[in-house]
């Protein structure tokens, strides 16, 4: 049955501006209701900043704030975020806001399209997240595109449902490769398809090796590619892997954005040194210069000094509009050159890519993307090549109208069924785990069609891959922290960390071993309790961001524990998945039986623990 495509695309034009209300309310809703310093507690703020620096960055003007002395907070104010000048006490009318393009624990980076007011920048100020439009505009506007333009209207039947159209043979070339069986089938999928093709990547079975293959063969038949991921992380693991096969590649994004291994392909350090870059950053210099004699011009007295001050401020403007038409000639040389193109699905619409079209488009992790973000690549490309697991986390959603609305279900996960087998082809040979740790998952959601490669097999650092701790009766509580909505279990934190230890005490590095939780309360209260193991190079973090990753030793901690049997979202057993397949050699989960046990994917993991002789009880463990 065809899906009624017009209808489809409202449905989701209106659960995007539901996300993007919900997100606005939250950040509108803590502005109220919390003081400075619960925001600051919160990371939705900066109090009591001073402009250190001041500089350039691709023809906008970078501003570099600090509390000197003093590290900053606002965990949730990253590269990317768009925050807004003020002062402590006095609203102003003329508060800028800019994008954050750089960020460490003492330093935080801001480029704005205008040069900020000088009150901005001469005093202390508090720096405050705000929502941004920009990405709500573009996947308004993918939506909108896709229903209408003649590139997106080519899309429409395989959208709808209608299978997939296949050459009856690979366009080659047929380049040496090391792939296994399914590895090699998916290959072939992908160099058939006039449409689209899904590889259905498990963890650990090397969905990114295939797609660095796919690539490798469109690049040498002369095509050009565009490779997106979600997330900033997921493409610079593709760039890394792309430029250890030699390929010619072009990363879009600001540097701060994306690891130091690959900072060399970005944009910005490809045209570093073409001449119509270097021009440009004089003309930087040159309005800056101009902007600063503005002000001190502003503030003498005599008769002239704001018409010649605003003259002044005219003349810079025109000089950064001159800088930044020099900086996009630059780009679009570079560009020119590359093989491969690497963006974010969400920035697929700035300007560097306008007008730009390519023969072949790879989307990893695209079970991580809400659909109208794939519609971004799709309205650039010919073809497409979608990899991910439907079976790990979908995409955040905010608004529960949203999400049950449809929203968290990706575009990838929406086709698995309309395309049927013809279309998709699942990799089966994993790399990552030891067998006793990959059982579980594999039998539970793969249908045990999972194998483990015998390098990966017997990988352990002693003879029990695979612990559960059962912390039942203990009186080990889950709790929710004043002014919060997360959850938190002091008492399982502490067994937590007397786990890590006897790993490092066993002579694991820090740095091989990850804890993680799906609760970020539980997360905050962990890397207190383990601050000097964290400083040593220990990991810990949500489920949720440590998706894609993995780490030799692995613990994990569930957090509920209730008289109710309430599991909250440890009822989407994607994200135990997630949980369950970090680990190579070593994984210990540590949780209460008599709470997650009312869910039958916890009361079946507990009962394969047991029969695999992995399950332990806290009361014998800790004595």
């Amino acid at each position: 049955m065809f899906l009624d495509l017009p209808h489809h695309f409202a449905r989701l034009s209106a659960l995007l501006e539901a996300e993007r209300r919900e997100e606005r309310l939250r950040l509108e809703e803590a502005r109220g209701r919390l003081s400075l310093a619960e925001r600051e507690a919160r990371g939705l703020a900066v109090a009591d900043v001073e402009a250190i620096e001041e500089g350039a960055l691709a023809g906008r003007t970078l501003v570099t704030f600090a509390r000197p002395g003093r590290p900053l907070g606002a965990g949730r104010i990253g590269v990317g975020s768009v925050v807004s000048v003020t002062l402590r006490r006095e609203p102003r009318p003329d508060a800028p806001s800019g994008v954050v393009a750089r960020r460490t624990r003492a330093a935080l980076a801001v480029a704005f399209d205008e040069p900020p007011p000088d009150w901005a920048t001469d005093g202390r100020v508090v720096l405050e997240l705000e929502p941004s439009p920009v990405t709500w505009e573009r996947l308004a506007s993918g939506i909108a595109r896709l229903r209408d333009d003649k590139a997106g209207r080519r899309w429409h039947a395989v959208l709808a449902g209608a299978a997939p159209r296949l050459l009856p043979a690979p366009r080659g070339p047929a380049l040496p490769h090391a792939l296994n069986a399914e590895q090699a089938a998916a290959l072939d999928l992908a160099d058939r398809a006039e449409d689209v093709a899904l590889v259905h990547g498990p963890p650990g079975t090397g969905k990114t090796t295939v797609l660095v293959e796919v690539i490798r063969r469109a690049v040498a038949r002369g095509e050009k590619v565009l490779a997106a991921a979600p997330s900033n992380l997921a493409v610079d693991n593709l760039i890394e892997r792309l430029a250890a096969a030699g390929l010619s590649c072009v990363r879009l994004g600001h540097p701060a954005r994306v690891l130091p291994a690959v900072l060399e392909h970005t944009l910005d350090a490809l045209t570093e040194d073409h001449e119509a870059s270097r021009i440009a950053r004089d003309l930087v210099e040159e309005a800056i210069a101009l902007r600063r004699a503005a002000s001190k011009r502003k503030q003498k007295r005599g008769p002239g000094r704001f018409s010649e001050s605003r003259a002044q401020w005219r003349d810079a403007r025109a000089l950064l509009a001159e800088a930044r038409a020099l900086e996009a000639r630059a780009e679009a040389e570079v560009l020119d050159r590359a093989d491969v193109v690497l963006a974010t699905l969400t920035s697929l619409d700035a300007p560097p890519l306008a007008g730009r079209r390519f023969d072949v488009g790879v989307v990893d992790e695209a079970t991580q993307a809400v659909e109208p973000a794939v519609y971004l690549a799709l309205l650039r490309i010919d073809r497409a090549v979608l990899a991910g697991d439907h079976l790990q986390l979908p995409p955040t959603v905010l608004s529960a109208e949203a999400q049950a609305g449809g929203l968290g279900v990706s575009l990838f996960e929406r086709l698995v069924p309309l395309l049927g087998g013809a279309g998709r082809v699942t990799l089966a040979e994993q790399h990552r785990m030891n067998e006793r740790i990959m059982a579980f998952p594999s039998a539970a959601l793969y249908g045990g069609a999972l194998r483990a490669h015998p390098a990966a097999a017997g990988r352990a650092i002693d003879d029990a891959p695979l612990e559960v701790v059962d912390t039942s009766g203990r009186g080990d509580e889950e709790e929710t922290p004043a002014g919060s909505e997360s959850k938190q279990n002091p008492g399982e934190a502490d067994l937590v960390a007397i786990e890590v230890r006897r790993l490092l005490a066993r002579g694991l590095a820090p740095e091989a071993i990850a804890v993680i939780s799906p609760y970020d309360a539980q997360v905050q209260r962990l890397r207190q309790l383990l601050a000097a193991e964290v400083e040593g190079g220990l990991e810990v973090d949500t489920v949720d961001g440590f998706q894609g990753r993995e780490k030799e030793a692995v613990i994990v901690s569930l957090v509920r524990s209730n008289d109710a049997g309430e599991v909250g979202f440890l009822a989407d057993v994607r994200r135990m998945n997630v949980a369950l397949t970090r680990a190579r050699s070593k994984l210990v989960v540590v949780g209460d039986g008599a709470t997650v046990a009312r869910h039958p994917f916890y009361d079946a993991f507990l009962r394969h623990a047991e029969a695999a002789g992995a399950w332990r009880s806290a009361w014998e463990r800790y004595v």
